[in-house]
């Protein structure tokens, strides 16, 4: 028998990890759904409102470096005026939490140049750790019971809270996690000091907390409404308005954004992807003969098939007239020529466009690959446009992939 210390069976003998590592796993399910709960709006919101919103925690590097350097004269200030050791120990924790919070900016805002997953649990856990530092700190200040101290921590404290209602009302609960972390040490400090009339602004610490909160608040509901008018006004730009697909800007954006991983170490899984350039046969008959409005309702029917055609991981464009982009992320020539094929079928069908008789069209598709026929959006667009004029000129209706020596 194994030692029960090292490995775990269940009932069927199967072994399972080291209680160490699965207690790790639980304590990691735990931080990732306490994170969501402190990064989630107030109210259910879009996911690409929420992504937006978390943005927003890596974008005040001058905030961060503004409320350090003035931790960093209220400690200094402190050690002048008691010359205590522990004012040392604060400036210290306060240089190192600024580096690392620095540090974790700059990953995040690497993971999203790359299209990863920042660390943001990381950076509001430095931020909350940062806050209660801050707030003991403020209490070693009023408990020092020197009133210069005790004013200056109270409008440090003051402060920050009024900083935090603006800055971070994109995660109004982890906002108020730091105010009260930051804010309560001096609330009791002040309602504990001997002071005369220093217990006042105790009592008058959590109605000012308060009244920020709800500044905070409303805050948030205009930053919601903000991102969700820049995130339409974006949909808008970047959405073709006759088929609901993406539209030739936003497949530029792709495409590049895909070229540029091509550059990271095992992007795409190591596997290159596919770049198809469609357009579609007999479109100029259909829409001369019955008009514009039959070839719009054909566009769009052109468009749903398309969509439903290929996979959720694929990207369909419209980028012009009965021209189609396709973006095929991880995808061999094999796959891509099956997809291609597929395509082709599914528009051969007929279509009900309101007139006396379904219209028939058909679909000619020109493929190129990354990295293999180019790694730049310009050289993959021009590969897979002369595959598709091979495809048109060796009857339509078909697909070809680009031969190097078609160029």
């Amino acid at each position: 028998m194994q030692d029960g210390t090292d490995v775990v069976a269940t009932s069927q003998g199967e072994r399972l990890s080291d209680p160490t590592k699965v207690l790790g796993s639980s304590l990691s399910r735990r931080a990732a759904r306490l994170f969501d709960w402190f990064s989630t709006p107030l109210e259910d919101e879009a996911k690409a409102v929420r992504s937006r919103f978390l943005e927003t925690t890596y974008d005040r590097k001058f905030a961060i470096l503004f409320a350090s350097l003035s931790v960093l004269v209220l400690a200094g200030t402190t050690i002048v005026l008691t010359g205590a050791w522990w004012p040392w120990v604060w400036i210290a924790a306060e240089l190192v939490l600024l580096a690392v919070r620095f540090m974790l900016i700059i990953r995040c805002e690497l993971a999203r140049l790359h299209g990863e997953n920042p660390p943001l649990g990381a950076l509001m856990t430095a931020g909350g750790a940062w806050s209660a530092v801050f707030g003991l700190g403020c209490f070693g200040c009023i408990a020092s019971e020197n009133l210069v101290l005790s004013v200056l921590a109270g409008l440090n404290v003051a402060g920050v809270v009024g900083v935090v209602s603006s800055r971070n009302a994109a995660t109004p609960r982890y906002a108020i996690l730091v105010m009260l972390l930051v804010s309560l040490p001096f609330m009791v400090g002040a309602l504990l000091s001997p002071q005369p009339g220093m217990w006042v602004v105790g009592l008058q610490m959590p109605f000012y907390v308060a009244g920020i909160i709800g500044v905070l608040v409303h805050n948030h509901a205009i930053s919601v409404r903000m991102i969700r008018a820049e995130l339409d006004n974006r949909d808008l730009a970047v959405r073709d308005a006759l088929t609901g697909l993406p539209n030739r800007i936003l497949m530029q954006e792709e495409l590049h954004r895909m070229c540029n991983q091509l550059a990271v170490q095992a992007a795409n899984g190591g596997k290159p992807f596919v770049v198809l350039s469609m357009d579609l046969d007999g479109f100029k008959y259909v829409n001369d003969n019955h008009g514009h409005t039959a070839g719009d309702r054909l566009l769009r029917l052109v468009g749903d098939r398309l969509r439903k055609t290929f996979r959720s991981t694929d990207m369909v464009f419209r980028i012009g007239g009965d021209e189609f982009v396709v973006l095929l992320p991880a995808t061999s020539e094999i796959e891509a020529a099956h997809l291609a094929k597929r395509a082709i079928d599914t528009i051969s069908e007929p279509f009900d466009i309101d007139v006396a008789a379904a219209a028939y069209i058909g679909l000619s598709v020109g493929s190129a690959r990354a990295p293999v026929d180019g790694d730049t959006a310009e050289q993959l667009l021009t590969c897979s446009d002369l595959a598709l004029y091979e495809a048109k000129r060796a009857g339509k209706g078909r697909h070809r992939a680009h031969l190097p020596s078609a160029s």
